[in-house]
């Protein structure tokens, strides 16, 4: 009889973001007789911790500091040999390490050779433009980790493809993988509840868009378009979901602005699937996504969706079926395409049914199938007894 595969999720830390909830989705999804899950995290444990460990998965923590990422001094290099030692502890009798982002892979894959588990994987879950601010010694050492790693997952084609062209890794190394989501019902009481506490009626259009408050995620642009619509679409409001640096920068332009009675921000949530259900139009203008976790949350939600055609967005919607694209940058188009839905409920409702029936595809069921058949092809090689 096969033992379970032992594998280690590496991952900076588990604070709420798209990477950190597949993380827990797959590992909730993998069959617990085949499989046998603990966490490793750089840096902190982070707010999904707690269910990670309530789901019955071990936590660990390496304790190598954020700014060790940051800057290359005496500091951060006694800060990684410390998390070495640890990291070699905790991953004997590892069959394979699955890291995910691109920080814990560069620690993992440059670390390689001293700490040596059977199988590495690389999670690409972005495009590379994602990463260009990367300092000059942690694009060395990426390069360094991507030649060390024995797989790498991609979550969409368009992920894939950019790793491929630009990091020039193997095409027989890369494997798409797409995300998972689990749709959350929301009754129309709290319906209600949430458009009230965000001083919004039952009347107005309800326009969200998630997502982290950070440069390149759409937010500003939606601040100018809201402020360019009111006067054409006076029902339509705008709910941004998240935080991040952006925070304090979104809440004072919408007061110089004069939009603090159609634009609100919520930072106080830690899973934003709850949310959907207050809104009647889901918005993502990214200029950059591998596959965005907020688009296939909508479209399980039942929402008519606008997005940028960036990234793997596309290889969820289809432009006039299950949603709207318009192309990165055209913010006419984005304003066009909010502006048909506000004022289109039939158009709403079918986008919305068929973004319903679109999510079916990404089910958690899929991903532990794909992702575990993938463990169990590579360690077949490399582990002894499986």
């Amino acid at each position: 009889m096969r033992r379970p595969l032992r594998v280690a999720f590496l991952a900076p830390s588990l604070h709420p973001g798209g990477a950190e909830r597949q993380m827990l989705l797959l590992a909730a999804a993998l069959p617990r007789a085949d499989f046998r899950v603990r966490f490793i995290l750089l840096s902190e444990r982070g707010l999904l911790a707690s269910e990670a460990e309530a789901l019955g998965f071990p936590v660990h923590v390496l304790g190598l500091r954020r700014e060790s990422f940051r800057t290359l001094t005496r500091h951060s290099v006694g800060d990684a040999a410390r998390a070495l030692r640890e990291y070699r502890r905790l991953t004997r009798g590892i069959d394979l390490v699955d890291a995910w982002l691109v920080p814990a892979y560069t620690f993992a894959g440059v670390l390689r050779p001293l700490a040596r588990v059977p199988v590495l994987l690389a999670g690409r879950r972005s495009t590379i433009d994602v990463n260009r601010t990367r300092t000059w010694y942690r694009e060395i050492a990426g390069r360094i980790a991507m030649r060390r790693v024995d797989a790498v997952v991609a979550n969409s084609q368009a992920a894939a493809n950019d790793a491929i062209a630009v990091e020039r890794i193997d095409p027989a190394r890369v494997h798409v993988i797409r995300n998972a989501v689990v749709p959350v019902e929301t009754t129309d009481a709290e319906r209600l509840r949430l458009r009230q506490g965000w001083g919004f009626s039952p009347e107005d259009l309800v326009v969200g868009c998630v997502g982290n408050f950070k440069p390149g995620k759409g937010q500003q642009v939606l601040l100018d378009l809201a402020g360019g619509l009111r006067e054409l679409h006076p029902s339509l409001r705008y709910c941004l979901v998240g935080d991040g640096p952006l925070r304090g920068w979104l809440e004072t332009e919408i007061r110089r602005r004069g939009l603090e009675t159609c634009v609100t921000l919520d930072s106080g949530v830690t899973d934003a699937r709850s949310l959907y259900a207050a809104f009647d139009i889901a918005v993502q203008a990214s200029d950059s996504e591998g596959l965005p976790n907020a688009v296939l949350e909508a479209a399980a939600a039942g929402l008519p969706i606008v997005a940028t055609a960036v990234g793997g967005t596309a290889e969820i919607l289809t432009s006039g079926v299950n949603g709207l694209l318009v192309a990165k940058g055209d913010r006419e188009g984005l304003a066009a395409a909010i502006g048909q839905l506000s004022v289109d409920g039939d158009l709403r409702r079918r986008l919305g049914l068929a973004a319903r029936e679109r999510a079916d595809a990404f089910s958690p069921a899929r991903l532990a199938e794909q992702t575990g058949g993938l463990y169990l092809g590579l360690a077949s090689g490399a582990v002894a007894g499986l």
